[in-house]
Formats: C-alpha cells, sequence, structure tokens
C-alpha cells in the first residue's frame, strides 16, 4: 500500500481522535455528561476518518457494514455538539430528562440500515459500489440532504446557545469563564467549517466540478488536522476545559424575589467599592463574582444586584473598569518603563485582544495611542519664538 499525503495525514488525525476521544470518555473529573458527550463526539469524527482511509484505497469491500452504518453519524454530530454545549452553560443540564429524543433520527436510521445490510444480501454490494462511485439514487440522495439539514440546525441552536450566555455571562463571570466560552465557539465554529466540506464533499461529485472533488477532500483532511492539534493546544494550555465545569445556568430572571434592602445595598456598595479600590480585588485575572461575594460574606446574586443597580454595569464591565483605569495610571507615569503587554498583565487582563479592544471602548485610543499622547501632554514640543 502506497501512502499518499492524504493518507498520511488521515493516518495520524484518526489516531489523535481516537486519543482524544478515550481520554474524554473516561475522564471522570468534572462534568461526567460533558465529557462523555465530547468523548462520543470524538469517537465518531475517528470513525469517520477512518472510513475515508478505507474508501481512498478501495479496501471498503472487506468492511461493507462499516461504510454503511457510517452514514448515519451524520445525524449525531448535531445533536452531540448542541448537547455539549447545553451541558457547558447550565451547571443542572438534565441529559436522562427528554434529551434521549434528539438522538431519534439517528436510531430510526440505523435501524434502517441494518435491515437493508441483512436481509437484502444480494444488493448490498451494488449498494456500496454506487456509494464509492457517486451514483447514488434518488432516495439516497435526499436522505443526505435532510442529514446535513438536520446538522446545519444544530450548529444554530448551539450557536444561538452561546451567543446568549455570552451576554448572560456578564453578570457572573471575569476571564476564566471567557476562556471556556471561547473554547465553545472555537468548537461550534470548527464543526461548521467540517459541516460546510462535507457539504461540498458530497454536492460536488455531482456537478460539473467533479474534477476538484480530490482538492476539497485535501482541504477537508487539512482542516481535520488544523482541528484536532488546536484541541489538544488547547488541552495542554487549559487541562480544565477537558474537565467539563459548566458556566452558570443561562439567564434567569434577574432580582426575582429580592429582599435586598436599601440599606443593606448601600452599605455593602461602599464595602464593595473599598475591596476594589483599597485591595486591589481587580487584579485577580480569575476573579469571579462568586469570589467576590465570598470576601463580603454575600450571596452572589444580591453582589450582582448591587453591581447593576447601583454602578449600572455588569460584573464583567464593572472589573474591568478598575482595570482600565489602573491601566491608565501606569501608562501616564513617564517613569514607568513596562511594556503595553506587561501593562496588561499587572492589571488583571490575560487576554491581549481582549484588553486592547476594552480599553478602546473606554478610551477611543489604543494603550499605545494613550501613552503617546500621555507623553506628549507632560512634555509638548517647544514652540518656535515670536
Amino acid at each position: 500500500m502506497n501512502l499518499n499525503l492524504n493518507a498520511i495525514l488521515l493516518l495520524l488525525v484518526a489516531f489523535q481522535l481516537f486519543f482524544i476521544a478515550i481520554f474524554s470518555l473516561t475522564n471522570k473529573k468534572g462534568n461526567r455528561t460533558g465529557n462523555l458527550l465530547l468523548g462520543t463526539f470524538f469517537l465518531i469524527l475517528a470513525i469517520n476518518a477512518t472510513d475515508i482511509l478505507l474508501q481512498i484505497y478501495n479496501v471498503w469491500s472487506f468492511f461493507p457494514l462499516f461504510l454503511l452504518l457510517d452514514d448515519s453519524f451524520l445525524l449525531l454530530f448535531g445533536p452531540l455538539i448542541y448537547l455539549y454545549t447545553l451541558s457547558c452553560v447550565d451547571e443542572h443540564f438534565p441529559f436522562l430528562k427528554k434529551k434521549w429524543i434528539h438522538f431519534v433520527p439517528f436510531i430510526l436510521c440505523l435501524l434502517g440500515l441494518l435491515t437493508f445490510y441483512f436481509l437484502e444480501k444480494a444488493p448490498i454490494a451494488y449498494a456500496l459500489e454506487t456509494i464509492s462511485k457517486a451514483n447514488l439514487p434518488k432516495g439516497a440522495i435526499l436522505f443526505v440532504i435532510i442529514a446535513y439539514l438536520h446538522g446545519g440546525v444544530y450548529l444554530w441552536l448551539s450557536k444561538r446557545v452561546v451567543t446568549l450566555q455570552g451576554k448572560a455571562m456578564k453578570d457572573y463571570h471575569s476571564n476564566l469563564a471567557r476562556i471556556n466560552l471561547d473554547w465553545l465557539h472555537f468548537m461550534i465554529n470548527s464543526f461548521i467549517g467540517l459541516w460546510v466540506l462535507g457539504v461540498l464533499l458530497t454536492v460536488v461529485p455531482y456537478t460539473s466540478y467533479r474534477p476538484y472533488v480530490n482538492g476539497i477532500l485535501f482541504g477537508f483532511i487539512v482542516f481535520l488536522f488544523y482541528f484536532i492539534n488546536k484541541v489538544i493546544f488547547k488541552a495542554l494550555k487549559h487541562s480544565e476545559l477537558f474537565s467539563g465545569i459548566p458556566f452558570s445556568t443561562l439567564a434567569k430572571k434577574k432580582y426575582s424575589g429580592s429582599t435586598l434592602s436599601a440599606d443593606k445595598q448601600n452599605r455593602f456598595r461602599e464595602a464593595l467599592v473599598l475591596q476594589m479600590e483599597t485591595e486591589k480585588r481587580y487584579l485577580d485575572p480569575d476573579l469571579t463574582l462568586t469570589d467576590l461575594a465570598k470576601i463580603l460574606d454575600l450571596p452572589p446574586k444580591e453582589l450582582s444586584q448591587i453591581i447593576n443597580q447601583s454602578f449600572e454595569k455588569h460584573f464583567f464591565d464593572f472589573v474591568n473598569s478598575y482595570r482600565i483605569d489602573e491601566a491608565k495610571k501606569l501608562l501616564r507615569d513617564t517613569q514607568n518603563t513596562m511594556t503595553i503587554q506587561e501593562v496588561m498583565y499587572s492589571v488583571g487582563f490575560s487576554s491581549k485582544s481582549s484588553f486592547n479592544t476594552i480599553f478602546k471602548k473606554k478610551t477611543k485610543q489604543t494603550p499605545s495611542q494613550f501613552r503617546l499622547s500621555s507623553s506628549a501632554k507632560i512634555n509638548p514640543k517647544k514652540g518656535s519664538s515670536s
């Protein structure tokens, strides 16, 4: 068997996917449900990569059932990524309560393919040959279209959940939650890329662009290679991502039934300002609403209410406003020799892009521009004498 670049990459990708799948499925830390969903997702992706490898070398005839059943996995990708997203944003994710209904299309498809395989022995070789030669009957083509639309709907639902969580998260979290949210964005966006390439691989063979199929296949394999190695890199850098630790539950109705009195709100407002201005709690890059509430000996929900109503800000914006003010002091100081990145870390930011975005939003300048303009005001150029 001669190995070409496609085969080498697929062998490596399949091995990595199986490794990550086993790791996730056996990981008992954190949210077990999330780990099982993620592990299953990687497992079927690994099987899909192996299936492509078998087809490249035309050895599918030795594993006809494997090739046939692999098509049903199209109905698994969407539900798995959607349910994994829910498990990450809801700490009370009820996986065993009515969530199994998302897998009904896959189960029905699987049973249908098994019935076809065991009861229709004669046509099985012909059926597999039509699959390998991209000569599917109209009914099969319709199934593939429905399967991809099915995945597309779940991708849209997943993006919607993450968008809503991004808005709700500002009340509860700081940088740690942002890392987890970025992870979800990466997973969903990557699957969107794989989904688009999968659609092209399915549709293009039936068009006049069929000669470009090998190029699309190479693009799919390279993207898959990039995806799995990015996952491994993120896992090494942020091991907590594979603990399946969920965010706070999705946005609930704020302050329903709150018993926080005006006197208590004013008292804790002063205590909060003292903690931020004197103790400089905002310098902790992983500061959360829960951490701050424990310091003040106050329920997190009441602290969120105090910040929202007294400062008209979310927790995320409240903390970052102190960080930006501290950064401005350091950047104005002409004796300060710290670089922009050193200033960023020293005031509690851990992301350069977040620091630059928030700084510019609040000052209308980038950190570099702010430092230059501040220096110019302190040391103005001498004008020519008149």
